[in-house]
């Protein structure tokens, strides 16, 4: 497997996000457009997600010159009613659209008490969890899903029809962070498994990854050419199948084995809570305060830690934010040289 040069080092997060951004923009993308991309890297990067932020960088640049994905495209709205919008990416960026397409969601939500909103031909949309921690900062609670390049096989079988699909949760507290759960239908981000492949390293064998015929590997790239796990087994292919329903069938867009990059689908589904709890927003949040006391009050087993969804990530956030720097691997700082040596701008932070 190869190795990755040079080493992980720590970078300003202002620059890390600033470079983001130019480098967007000299691809093709508008300077707002840029920057609202570069949001989204920097929200997942902080709170620990980082496979799902500036790593990707690069893979957007290249669809960018395959002509698969178009830096300048715009959300257009394909229907309108009172509880629901649909929407068309044009093969745009799923960062930019699906931001785009919220700013549109929240405001008929908290107008109608709930909004339903399905978008075609979008792309990646990075970390799940920013399009309803979006909606909860607003004081709504939201569900979200997205299609993505088939890389599940149904339960039993080893071709890969599905998606691993990330569902996304948030609700909103009276006070504080949202409850936030943003979760794929694996074991582990994929995104862990391609860090390991550009570093030369091994999987753990706890994470259950198999060759084509099913045999145990801890070879990275044997394993993204392999049988995928789904959590849960039949239960977690399952929740593919629905996922691909919801973003894929309800949207309009690609579905099961047609998604491709510029071809994917999400769904998203907004309440206001003051709208949907029979006694209003007062009664949710103390019923949700009243939730949290008891997950705060449980006999936590010797060693272990309880925390709420989203707790953890939230934690990192604060404290990167606080220290103004987030430590990256070098696999990473030499995705962002090589970015930057191909659009021929500056990379001075390493």
């Amino acid at each position: 497997m190869e190795r990755t040069e040079g080493q992980a080092a720590e970078l300003p997060i202002d620059g890390v996000r600033a470079f983001t951004a130019t480098a967007l923009t000299a691809a093709g993308m508008l300077p707002g457009d840029a920057e609202t991309v570069a949001g989204n890297f920097m929200w997942a990067d902080l709170r620990g997600v980082d496979t799902h932020g500036v790593q990707r960088l690069s893979w957007y640049l290249n669809w960018f010159e395959q002509g698969i994905c178009n830096p300048a495209a715009q959300l257009e709205i394909l229907r309108e009613r009172p509880t629901m919008l649909s929407g068309d990416g044009h093969h745009g960026l799923g960062q930019l659209v699906a931001t785009r397409f919220m700013e549109k969601l929240i405001p008929k939500a908290k107008e109608t008490g709930m909004c339903i909103g399905v978008i075609r031909n979008s792309n990646d949309w990075g970390c799940g969890g920013w399009y309803p921690n979006l909606a909860a900062t607003a004081g709504l609670a939201c569900v979200a899903t997205t299609t993505s390049i088939p890389n599940l096989a149904p339960f039993g079988a080893r071709t890969r029809l599905y998606g691993n699909n990330p569902i996304a949760f948030a609700f909103p507290r009276r006070s504080g962070p949202p409850i936030l759960l943003d979760m794929a239908l694996t074991p582990v981000a994929l995104g862990k498994v391609l860090r390991a492949q550009a570093e030369g390293t091994e999987l753990p064998a706890e994470w259950g990854f198999r060759d084509r015929d099913g045999n145990p590997t801890t070879d990275p790239g044997v394993a993204m050419k392999g049988i995928i796990p789904a959590i849960g087994g039949y239960k977690g292919t399952g929740l593919a199948m629905i996922t691909n329903i919801l973003a894929g069938v309800l949207s309009g867009s690609a579905h099961s084995a047609q998604v491709e990059v510029g071809r994917r689908g999400q769904f998203f589904l907004l309440m206001d809570p003051d709208v949907i709890h029979p006694e209003g927003a007062e009664a949710y949040f103390d019923a949700m305060e009243d939730l949290v006391s008891q997950v705060r009050a449980v006999d936590v087993l010797p060693g272990q830690s309880v925390f709420l969804p989203g707790e953890p990530e939230q934690k990192q956030l604060e404290a990167r934010s606080a220290a103004g720097r987030i430590r990256y691997p070098a696999s990473v700082i030499d995705g962002m040289r090589k970015v930057a040596s191909r659009l021929g701008i500056e990379f001075d932070l390493a």
